[in-house]
């Protein structure tokens, strides 16, 4: 019995089916395991996101502190250099 375009397409689609039921079990055991994965690491990556906006709010602060720091010398350097001109 000669193979056939129709008879191979038959048995192509045969077992392309066969192979996608074989490998069903395993698809699901390993999505399982992805979202077990996720979750285990979803605590994690909360801490991690915690401690960025902590450090996030104290960059800010620390910067605000020396923008005020910066702008109390630039105030004196102000006087001292004008004193300077009153006195040269």
């Amino acid at each position: 019995m000669p193979l056939t375009w129709p008879l191979a397409i038959v048995i192509v689609t045969v077992i392309f089916f066969g192979v996608v039921v074989a490998m069903a079990p395993a698809n699901r055991r390993i999505t399982l395991q992805r979202d077990e994965l996720k979750a285990k690491h979803s605590e994690q990556f909360e801490k991690l996101a915690a401690d960025y906006a902590a450090l996030a709010t104290e960059l800010r602060d620390t910067q605000a502190a020396m923008k005020a720091d910066v702008a109390a010398v630039r105030t004196s350097v102000e006087s001292i250099e004008q004193m300077m001109r009153d006195v040269g």
